[in-house]
């Protein structure tokens, strides 16, 4: 098996992760993983950045649950607990030979944010509650009010310098109104190229 992906511009990840300022402590993060294209690019650059924390967080159902695909639709998709199965080994098999701590929760985003709101324990030698982000990539639901809350959610765990990017900002939701709310809570756009669209805090 390989990381495969149904998106593009992937580069876009590497890009955001390496303007992030060296020393910043936080976690990174992605909502929706399918067969972990991203994940590879994201332990890629994270694998490589000076930062206190190489640790990365996936969070993704599979299931085979409704799905908000598109504004408006909800569909059944491919991803089922197969893909899981098959994708999540891969993951972390390339996460730990890139010395990264590769954390999967089998959760939707809601579960997420109810269940970890006060941090994600990590263990080195000790128990370290973490609870920032330097980075996030939204590739879960593709509505606007659903986009609103996980962005919201995440950006109070953001510290100036971290960054975001958004994925199929292109004909799946009106992503104008996810750029109006980011630039109005203190962002600034680094790049939107083709299916994607990266910004930091300022």
């Amino acid at each position: 098996m390989k990381f495969e992906g149904d998106s593009s511009n992937y580069d876009v990840l590497t890009r955001a992760i390496k303007v992030i300022p060296s020393g910043l402590e936080g976690m990174t993060c992605e909502v929706g993983l399918r067969k972990g294209m991203g994940t590879k690019y994201i332990i890629d650059a994270l694998s490589i950045k000076d930062v206190p924390y190489k640790v990365h967080v996936a969070i993704d159902p599979y299931g085979h649950i409704e799905y908000a695909s598109h504004e408006g639709y909800a569909v059944r998709l491919d991803y089922t607990n197969n893909m899981r199965d098959n994708t999540i080994g891969l993951c972390h098999i390339y996460a730990n030979q890139n010395k990264v701590n590769f954390i999967f929760l089998n959760l939707t985003d809601t579960r997420f944010f109810e269940k970890y709101a006060d941090g994600i324990p990590i263990y080195e030698e000790k128990e370290i509650v973490l609870n920032e982000y330097i980075f996030v990539h939204f590739d879960g639901p593709h509505q606007v009010d659903l986009l609103k809350v996980e962005f919201l959610w995440f950006n109070k765990r953001m510290k100036s310098g971290a960054t975001i990017v958004f994925d199929d900002v292109v004909n799946y939701y009106d992503h104008s109104k996810i750029d109006a709310l980011v630039k109005q809570t203190g962002w600034v756009l680094l790049e939107s190229t083709g299916c994607k669209a990266s910004y930091q805090k300022i």
